[in-house]
């Protein structure tokens, strides 16, 4: 009997360590605090729960368990990277430049809009 509780115990480890190393993004159904809970207190279903419904699929190219029933899931985006590109400051000052002619000719416009609701200046 005391050999059940150390399997029991070592099983339950086993389960909160695989859970824990789990992505939390791939992980299926709960977060991971509730699958550990309920792998602690749910003697043996916890742990075949765990393994049935809420481990990552290993065959899943992405890693991502697939959509859940009922749930669209988005379109997956790149991942960005990890370093800005690098703009030179001739980059920069030519987005500047273009920038405020835009923003000049863009108030002369309202200008000129404003000028020609009011008509002719008395």
């Amino acid at each position: 009997m005391p050999y059940l509780v150390l399997i029991y115990a070592v099983i339950i480890i086993a389960v909160a360590v695989d859970i824990v190393v789990a992505d939390g993004r791939t992980v299926r159904g709960l977060p991971k605090m509730v699958w550990v809970l309920g792998a602690m207190v749910l003697p043996l279903l916890g742990p075949i729960a765990w393994f049935a419904l809420g481990r990552p699929s290993k065959d899943d190219p992405h890693g991502d368990g697939g959509p859940h029933p009922g749930e669209q899931r988005p379109p997956r985006e790149r991942p960005k990277p990890a370093v800005a590109p690098v703009r030179s400051a001739a980059d920069d000052a030519r987005a500047e430049d273009e920038f405020r002619r835009t923003v000049r000719e863009r108030a002369e416009a309202q200008r000129r809009a404003a000028r020609d609701q009011r008509g002719p200046d008395v």
